[in-house]
């Protein structure tokens, strides 16, 4: 899961290979869709305005569906040619400082609302947290197009709970760091 090197494309081909067959590792799987969380989870909840109109919520959804989050905070995600449905599996592979981290994740569930697209991925057991993500976009009845990622975690290494707070600062930034790169995508063009 952690590693002071790059891991290889033949070692994140064989986390993936081994995670298709695994079911998520943390309880209330469904639950960044509710206002409920799993006890022991904390929740939170990041947004960002995009802008205004059709066009706007179109491209911040393509933004979504081509893992631009992601790719813009410099993670890369295998299979490169997953598209964001339930049940595919993909493994994440991202640099946090001098460590390099391995984070295996199924999609959940999408939502596929009129003003409303996005959906949730959940971790597996290489992760370096237990918990769920969600990544939507929303329009209001206004037009006003907004991001918004909806989290809960905790730790599932024991490097990850040594960090305590910090782990949640990390985990925050980048949060942040995903709605900004849905931000630079979707008004890119």
């Amino acid at each position: 899961m952690f590693s002071w090197r790059r891991p290889s494309s033949e070692g994140v081909q064989a986390v993936l290979t081994a995670a298709e067959v695994e079911e998520p590792a943390y309880d209330g799987v469904g639950s960044t869709a509710a206002t409920a969380t799993p006890t022991g989870y904390p929740r939170r909840q990041y947004q960002l305005h995009l802008g205004h109109g059709e066009a706007v919520f179109t491209r911040a959804v393509a933004a979504l569906d081509t893992w631009q989050p992601q790719l813009r905070t410099g993670i890369t995600v295998t299979p490169t040619d997953a598209e964001p449905r339930p049940g595919q599996t993909v493994v994440q592979c991202l640099r946090i400082g001098p460590v390099w981290a391995l984070a295996a994740c199924r999609i959940i569930y999408r939502l596929e609302q009129p003003d409303r697209v996005g959906f949730a991925y959940g971790s597996l057991s290489v992760h370096p947290v237990r918990g769920e993500e969600a990544f939507l976009i929303e329009r209001d009845p206004a037009g006003v197009v907004r991001a918004k990622i909806v989290v809960f975690s905790r730790p599932n290494h024991w490097l990850v709970r040594l960090g305590g707070p910090i782990g949640r600062l990390v985990q925050g930034r980048r949060a942040k760091a995903y709605l900004a790169g849905i931000r630079s995508y979707t008004l890119s063009s």
